[in-house]
């Protein structure tokens, strides 16, 4: 296995990124049209990096920031479009997360279900997911932070840090980074005590609380654009991986 860890070019990664999550650098193989007989991974092999380019401390921003925020329950996924091309790092296929909305925090008139885009597949069908946002499966339920995708009728995570799922004893599972600050802030909640927050958050008389944390201009700067130093760590696995030392497969695992 390789010790360079993988990482996104900035192109790319703008366009599957959750919501303007990461600007990277480097490039990776990734995945066109579908073609007859070709398979997709059943779960993701490796963790892709990148910079975010906006990132909240606290809820008070994720809240602040967020067009739409719902609870919801994962009721299907399939297989989602593809982006990209060569010339930008290559060409990856998303997952389409299909919501089934329980309560609608923000914007009261989304429709009660959702079509959510996660990250992905490459050009062997071998699956990553991006950064600490493990890949939905059918059953999760929580609370999710949106922006709209550029996808019609689609929608993606607000960022990298905009998903609390529920766990069995009640509390939740962030796809924050554990050491982030955001973590530290809400990571002790369990998911009644995440609701009401977030709805007292958003009554009129406490908008004041509220924080806007604005993206940067489309354009990446240069410090952004440059290689990131290696800190000679390996190329972490999703914890559901089957961490054995291989490389990710080049013929993968379902069908």
């Amino acid at each position: 296995m390789s010790t360079n860890r993988s990482k996104l070019s900035w192109r790319t990664a703008a366009a599957v990124a959750a919501a303007s999550a990461v600007i990277g650098v480097g490039a990776w193989s990734a995945f066109g049209e579908e073609s007859p007989g070709s398979r997709l991974d059943a779960r993701a092999e490796r963790i892709m990096h990148g910079r975010e380019t906006i990132e909240f401390a606290n809820l008070e921003q994720l809240v602040g920031s967020t067009p739409y925020i719902v609870k919801a329950t994962v009721t299907d996924i399939q297989p989602g479009r593809s982006t990209g091309d060569e010339d930008s790092g290559g060409v990856e296929q998303a997952r389409d997360v299909t919501l089934s909305v329980e309560t609608s925090y923000k914007k009261a008139l989304l429709p009660s279900t959702l079509v959510v885009e996660e990250w992905g597949w490459d050009e062997d069908g071998a699956g990553y997911q991006v950064e600490n946002v493990a890949w939905s499966k059918i059953g999760d339920e929580g609370y999710y932070f949106l922006t709209r995708s550029t996808t019609a009728g689609h929608y993606k995570l607000v960022n990298t840090q905009g998903r609390a799922l529920e766990t069995s004893d009640g509390f939740l599972k962030l796809s924050a980074d554990p050491e982030s600050e955001l973590t530290a802030a809400i990571g002790w909640m369990d998911s009644l005590d995440f609701g009401l927050q977030i709805r007292y958050l958003l009554q009129p008389e406490n908008s004041d609380q509220l924080e806007t944390v604005s993206e940067p201009p489309a354009a990446p700067s240069a410090s952004q654009t440059e290689p990131a130093a290696d800190d000679g760590s390996e190329e972490p696995y999703p914890d559901d991986s089957v961490d054995d030392g291989s490389e990710p497969s080049a013929s993968p695992t379902s069908g």
